[in-house]
């Protein structure tokens, strides 16, 4: 049977202990028990078959698509953005390891409507005034680079807004996944290859080649809204932030929180224990 929407999470080992918590938290909050499905390195696939006894679908990366690029970060942007290949859904949730959900979330919070999942898709402006407040040149931020370099790749020359496609968790469909490989595969290209052309020009971005591609062709309708969770990407704009947001006015705007996996784990543990 082919889900609606589902959860999907992709992970690996060394992020197992994080993966715990989400997985409490959507055991807790996941009123309409949308169907979990995570996949794990294929070496570590053992491991977890062992280790998690939350309800869910394990499933190997190979299952998914064979990849054959090396660097981790996009070797997962490959992973995450293939699911439509296993046709076991219709929309999906992408979530990383150190997401955490902190209120009861329902399948009408991704879904516009029967056939439309909500479309994260926004300027960013308070989050790029708070990059300027802790010493970042807004101008210059990741998600920009990574349009503009995709918009070049893609051949997109339209002069619209620079649009900040995330940040995580990513709401897909998998019917503009699908169209985005057949596009592809004209030109005799792939997402590997994609990628790896717009490496020459930026780091690559899964979700904006997502959004970028959506904008322009409109496989399906486009609703936009702002992101589902409040990201703290750097330790900095934790520590600026901290003593205004605390988890009871959180969780009346957002659906979850993430703490960047890479900081320190003694801070991070710190950190995620208060959002129990």
């Amino acid at each position: 049977m082919k889900h609606k929407i589902i959860l999907f999470i992709k992970s690996y080992k060394p992020d197992f202990l994080i993966l715990l918590k989400l997985l409490e938290s959507i055991e807790r909050f996941n009123v309409d028990k949308i169907p979990v499905y995570l996949s794990v390195n294929d070496e570590d696939f053992d491991f977890f078959n062992e280790h998690i006894k939350s309800k869910l679908t394990l499933l190997k990366d190979s299952d998914i698509v064979k990849c054959s690029i090396q660097d981790p970060w996009r070797y997962q942007q490959i992973i995450k953005s293939s699911v439509y290949k296993l046709q076991i859904c219709e929309d999906y949730l992408c979530l990383d390891s150190d997401s955490l959900f902190i209120t009861k979330f329902y399948k009408k919070d991704f879904l516009y409507n029967d056939s439309t999942p909500y479309t994260v898709m926004h300027e960013a402006k308070s989050f790029q005034e708070t990059m300027e407040r802790i010493g970042l040149d807004s101008k210059t931020l990741f998600f920009k680079e990574a349009v503009i370099a995709t918009r070049k790749v893609l051949n997109i020359n339209d002069t619209d807004k620079i649009w900040d496609y995330g940040p995580s968790p990513y709401l897909w469909s998998t019917k503009v996944w699908e169209e985005i490989e057949k596009s592809l595969a004209k030109k005799d290209k792939n997402l590997e290859t994609l990628l790896m052309e717009i490496n020459e020009f930026s780091d690559p971005s899964e979700n904006v080649i997502y959004g970028e591609y959506l904008r322009i062709n409109k496989p399906i309708e486009l609703i936009a809204i702002d992101p589902f969770f409040k990201v703290y990407h750097y330790k900095k704009q934790f520590l600026l932030e901290q003593k205004f947001h605390k988890i009871e006015k959180l969780n009346k705007i957002y659906l979850g929180v993430i703490f960047q996996s890479n900081w320190k784990r003694s801070l991070f543990d710190s950190i995620i224990h208060l959002f129990k």
